[in-house]
């Protein structure tokens, strides 16, 4: 059920608190390529479906005579960090529909203010209130603050999103990678199989503990719809991972030459049944885990998957401190794809609430736990 509430006015402008996406912003979404200008931007084409089953996630949105300017999104979850549990919010579906202006001066008026401004604009009328105390997202009156973190991913060129953190109040803790696992032929003899109902107690305890030094691990997004995988060797799983069937709509991958280069490449028939611009699919790769010692089952369990689910792309989203990146980082061999495109850089920014300095700096120099879900 809908929750709508109004938390700020002034004339035509207002700020509301929504617990259910409206259509106006699904719309949006809906029609909007992401990305910079200058790097890969691109459609998300199974966002909207995530969009409207998204739960726990309290929108708060800027809006002229009842029309939408511009939207955030605070998905509440539970997240680990080695033993302690901390209340976090993600901070997503970030997003301006117009230059903000609080005069009513005509266009010939006004000179188009720089991205900064528009940031500094929205952050005054929207974002401040909840980022003073974000359990206020919960109940607009609440007095206590009790310790939380957002936190939020920033791609590395895109100046609007990292403005919005730093005016925030955030912090840079981490640096991310996104890359590209490819194989051009399939590997249908490698025998992997979804996830035993019986052996997901015993998984979730690997995983667990796989992930006890890493900061912001949950477990919302894993084990969906059957698709976590495991490889196992002489009867004992020894990798396992969740794939997410995503597709893409790439409308440039931020270099006119290299555009047409990779259009001309999927123009050949072997290439173009593997990778096209209008409909790139692949899987989204989160919950690696990897018994010690066989960081090299990830690679066959991977292409077993890819094999198995019919596809020859797997895109991973990892920071560049955790040791299921350096993984890939020490045996490379990550396929043709980020060969040409490489991978794309972000930044982990937090903020915390409440916390201790001596426990804030602990949790921070933890690498972070990056759901595929939650990007995709």
């Amino acid at each position: 059920m809908s929750t709508v509430r109004t938390v700020w006015q002034q004339g035509a402008m207002s700020t509301t608190l929504e617990t259910v996406p409206p259509m106006e912003l699904i719309d949006h979404i809906g029609s909007t390529f992401l990305g910079t200008p200058g790097g890969v931007q691109y459609h998300h084409t199974t966002g909207i479906p995530k969009l409207k089953q998204i739960r726990n996630c309290y929108f708060v949105f800027l809006r002229r005579s009842g029309n939408m300017l511009g939207s955030i999104g605070y998905a509440l979850r539970e997240t680990r960090a080695g033993e302690q549990t901390y209340k976090s919010w993600l901070v997503r579906y970030f997003s301006i529909k117009a230059p903000l202006r609080t005069s009513q001066q005509t266009r010939r008026q006004v000179k188009q203010r720089p991205i900064r401004d528009r940031s500094v604009s929205l952050i005054k009328d929207v974002a401040n209130f909840f980022h003073d105390n974000p359990e206020r997202l919960i109940d607009p009156d609440v007095q206590e603050m009790p310790k939380a973190i957002l936190y939020s991913l920033v791609e590395k060129n895109n100046e609007r999103s990292r403005n919005f953190a730093e005016i925030g109040g955030y912090e840079k803790t981490g640096d991310v990678l996104s890359f590209m696992f490819s194989r051009l032929r399939k590997r249908h003899n490698i025998e992997v199989e979804p996830l035993q109902d019986s052996e997901l107690p015993y998984m979730r305890s690997l995983l667990r503990d796989f992930y006890r030094g890493h900061a912001f691990y949950f477990e919302n997004n894993l084990f969906l719809d059957d698709n976590y995988y495991v490889l196992r060797e002489n009867g004992e799983i020894i990798a396992g991972l969740q794939a997410n069937e995503e597709m893409w709509e790439i409308s440039t991958i931020g270099n006119a030459t290299l555009d047409r280069f990779v259009k001309l490449l999927t123009r050949i028939p072997f290439i173009g049944r593997r990778f096209r611009y209008e409909a790139m699919k692949f899987l989204g790769i989160e919950g690696i885990w990897f018994k010690e010692g066989r960081g090299d089952a990830v690679y066959r369990l991977l292409e077993g998957v890819l094999a198995r689910k019919d596809h020859y792309l797997a895109l991973m989203i990892m920071d560049t401190r955790a040791p299921e990146y350096l993984n890939f980082k020490k045996r490379k061999r990550l396929g043709p794809v980020n060969t040409i495109l490489g991978s794309f850089e972000a930044g982990f920014y937090t903020r915390f609430y409440a916390f201790p300095e001596a426990e804030k700096e602990e949790v921070a120099a933890r690498p972070a736990y990056i759901s595929i879900y939650d990007n995709t």
